[in-house]
């Protein structure tokens, strides 16, 4: 304010507390009651999406910068040489496959959460059989048996139906089911089960004996692009963002997602989902 009065021109100041970013702005006026005119801006919020957009771009540059690297190389030696030994070339050529695949399946899922969170694609709306959408997990027992991992699947009688998107629900219960199978080592088991729940519910149970997480990164798992350390990571590189798109189905659902787990022990993925109420 001082400052506008003396020099006359426009003043501008930031003010960052531990949890607020404020612009104040001070401009000097000539009327006979206000000397000056004091604007004070919220723009925490604008900061904060600046953030979450400059950490974006940086994750999505990061996942994607092993696979075009692990490509490049491989390209290169097969470009000077490697073409010459027919096994070798093959190796090559597959491997170039893989991370390829790993990089469309990170783009693909990106657009999928792009696409939930605009709400572009409305959910449909439909009763959806628990037992039917239970059973999408048959898609990944052959992925099970080859790590030699076993899954069983129970529905409690009494289930009710749930009224929502069979297709965005099913993407939710094999997502947990493949997080399971990544960090279950051979010989262990994973459990999914779906009962009544409080309140006109249904509770979906996802528990493995996996490698578990660490208290401390457990807030953190159903952050886009974020991975535990090398231990859960052994078994191969996801997208980071499975567990992501978990939770904004369900939230989009009205329901919610938990987690709780001990390292070395397992991991178990909670999933409350509002029922077809009684008589629709």
């Amino acid at each position: 304010v001082d400052a506008a009065l003396q020099s006359g021109s426009p003043q501008v100041r930031e003010l960052t507390g531990a949890d607020r970013q404020l612009v104040l702005r001070a401009l000097r006026v000539d009327h006979p009651d206000v000397r000056v005119l004091l604007t004070v801006h919220d723009e925490t919020r604008l900061h904060r999406l600046e953030r979450v957009r400059r950490d974006f771009v940086s994750n999505v540059s990061h996942e994607l910068r092993t696979p075009v690297t692990a490509v490049r190389l491989l390209a290169e030696t097969l470009e000077s040489g490697g073409l010459d030994d027919a096994a070798a070339a093959a190796d090559f050529v597959h491997r170039i496959g893989l991370e390829a695949t790993h990089m469309e399946q990170i783009v693909e899922e990106l657009l999928e959460l792009s696409t939930i969170e605009s709400g572009l694609r409305p959910l449909s709306s439909e009763r959806v059989h628990v037992a039917e959408l239970l059973s999408t997990v048959d898609r990944l027992r052959p992925l099970a048996e080859d790590k030699e991992v076993a899954i069983d699947i129970e529905v409690s009688p009494g289930t009710p139906d749930i009224l929502g998107d069979a297709s965005r629900l099913g993407q939710v219960v094999r997502n947990l089911v493949h997080n399971a199978i990544k960090f279950t080592p051979a010989g262990g088991r994973i459990d999914v089960r779906a009962s009544p729940g409080d309140e006109g519910s249904v509770v979906i149970v996802c528990r493995d004996t996996g490698v578990g997480i660490a208290p401390t990164d457990l807030q953190r798992v159903f952050e886009r692009f974020w991975k535990a350390d090398s231990s859960r990571q052994r078994d191969g590189e996801g997208s980071g963002l499975g567990l992501a798109i978990v939770r904004h189905v369900v939230e989009a659902h009205g329901g919610s997602v938990s987690v709780e787990s001990e390292p070395r022990k397992g991991t178990e993925f909670t999933v409350r989902l509002p029922a077809v109420p009684p008589g629709a």
